[in-house]
């Protein structure tokens, strides 16, 4: 039986992929002396901060870019596209008595600041951050701790995401993965799809 719902963040809830080029942009060029380029970015887009300073060859610790990440970001935040499907169906999910849950490799004060700007910071039980266990997806450690939070098993939860890390990181975990624009256990195109063709109406 179905008790939970995990979403990714961002691609599933919201867009923040330009604002997020612009800031990693400047992160380069602060703490490198160049800019990550968007040939760089794009491929890598949602690793989390450890890799961000590992891939970009960035010269500072993971714990100096969350900073600088959660310093500059708001600026960009403009550039954010909020999923108008979200909330209608996050609602729904609620009024089913269904645990939901964000699973992100975003840093706790950026996911809040996102969520409140996007207005989906109430449709939550559960807000699972790169910050709050040692590793971010792929591994499932971000997975676990939500399943934790809302008290579920993970064969009573399943994930919506559109990366490879949360595909790995669902599949790491043992919880069914709902790919959206992306193959997994099953697959979605739009974020409306999810309650028609995979929960069915009384679960």
């Amino acid at each position: 039986m179905l008790r939970a719902v995990l979403f990714d963040m961002d691609g599933v809830l919201l867009k923040s992929e330009e604002a997020w080029a612009h800031v990693v942009a400047a992160a380069g060029e602060h703490f490198r002396g160049s800019p990550v380029t968007l040939a760089e970015f794009k491929p890598t887009f949602g690793q989390g901060t450890e890799a961000d300073v590992r891939v970009f060859g960035l010269r500072c610790t993971p714990a100096e870019l969350d900073r600088f990440y959660i310093e500059h970001f708001p600026r960009y935040a403009e550039h954010v596209w909020v999923n108008p499907e979200a909330r209608p169906l996050l609602e729904l999910l609620g009024a089913r008595g269904l645990g939901r849950a964000v699973v992100t490799n975003t840093v706790s004060p950026l996911a809040a600041t996102l969520l409140e700007a996007a207005s989906l910071s109430d449709c939550f039980e559960c807000v699972a951050c790169a910050d709050l266990v040692p590793r971010s997806k792929p591994a499932p450690d971000l997975v676990l701790y939500a399943l934790e939070r809302l008290r579920v098993t993970a064969a009573e939860a399943l994930m919506v995401g559109d990366s490879r890390y949360d595909r790995g990181a669902a599949g790491a975990a043992g919880v069914r993965f709902v790919g959206l624009g992306l193959d997994g256990d099953a697959r979605i195109e739009r974020l409306s799809e999810l309650v028609g063709q995979l929960i069915p109406r009384g679960s």
